[in-house]
């Protein structure tokens, strides 16, 4: 078990490094000259936004420790998009909800909540292995987001919206 841990660890650096690297299109700073990127950041973080409001809809929040793991990683994957690579103009055009300011707020909210759920005689091993999965997951999510396809957009924002 101890070998499947450290072959799981590398990969997840691996994993990382190569996510590093990967930005998503409308995230980037635009450098071309083209006139209408103006309108271009308004319309993706206007569908950012949307993706948003979508998962406001469904009235649910993390009710389990891998929920609220999973809450806190992906906060921890948005902002680091926004730290790293957004473009000025694309995180002006977010709704407040979605800022660096609050993603770092809401992925240490979602920790010290999970921490707070698990019970005196809960075994640490098992919130270690619900937080791996929960890291796992939301590199999955966010992999689907760098793509730049709608789905990994929808995927991404309306998680955001439940946490």
């Amino acid at each position: 078990m101890k070998a499947r841990t450290i072959t799981l660890s590398l990969a997840y650096a691996a994993l990382a490094v190569g996510m590093a690297l990967a930005i998503p299109g409308f995230a980037r700073a635009e450098t071309s000259g083209q006139t209408d990127a103006d309108s271009t950041t308004a319309s993706d973080a206007a569908a950012h936004n949307a993706g948003f409001e979508r998962g406001l809809t469904f009235g649910t929040s993390p009710q389990t420790v891998g929920e609220m793991l999973q809450c806190s990683a992906v906060w921890d994957r948005w902002s680091y998009v926004l730290a790293s690579a957004a473009d000025p103009a694309f995180a002006a055009g977010l709704r407040e909800e979605l800022s660096a300011e609050n993603a770092s707020r809401r992925e240490v909210y979602w920790r010290r909540q999970a921490r707070r759920e698990m019970q005196e005689d809960d075994d640490a091993s098992y919130f270690e292995s619900m937080r791996a999965d929960a890291e796992e997951s939301a590199d999955e999510i966010y992999a689907d987001y760098v793509t730049g396809g709608e789905k990994g957009l929808q995927r991404m924002t309306e998680w955001l919206a439940l946490c």
